[in-house]
């Protein structure tokens, strides 16, 4: 049976991506050369994220394609890690039972909530 989630798996433009993450408190504890891309693991908050970093992947669609929607993280201050992030948030607004959320985009515009 499933006993939690192991990690998620992200394919990135650049190493922007991984600065961005280990903001976000993700480590990296290793990185594999490959002859496309370069795949680098991290983790943090009892999170697994795999990372492809891969500049010539196509884009994300518009609309938005069928499959993961965003990632989610749980913080403390909302407001506090916008700023840390150096990034534009959308607007600060309620979830569906009274409890604070934005969005903010990762270097390649994969939509990231920040929820408190």
């Amino acid at each position: 049976m499933i006993v939690g989630l192991h990690h998620l798996s992200i394919i990135a433009s650049s190493e922007e991506s991984v600065v961005f993450y280990s903001k976000l408190g993700f480590k990296e504890y290793k990185r594999v050369e490959r002859r496309n891309d370069t795949v680098v693991l991290m983790n943090g908050h009892g999170i697994g994220l795999e990372m492809y970093i891969d500049p010539t992947h196509p884009p994300r669609s518009t609309p938005e394609p069928l499959g993961l929607r965003h990632l989610s993280l749980r913080v403390d201050k909302i407001e506090e890690t916008v700023k840390e992030l150096e990034v534009e948030a959308g607007p600060i607004i309620n979830d569906w039972v009274g409890v604070k959320f934005c969005f903010v985009a990762d270097p390649d515009g994969w939509p990231v909530q920040l929820h408190e």
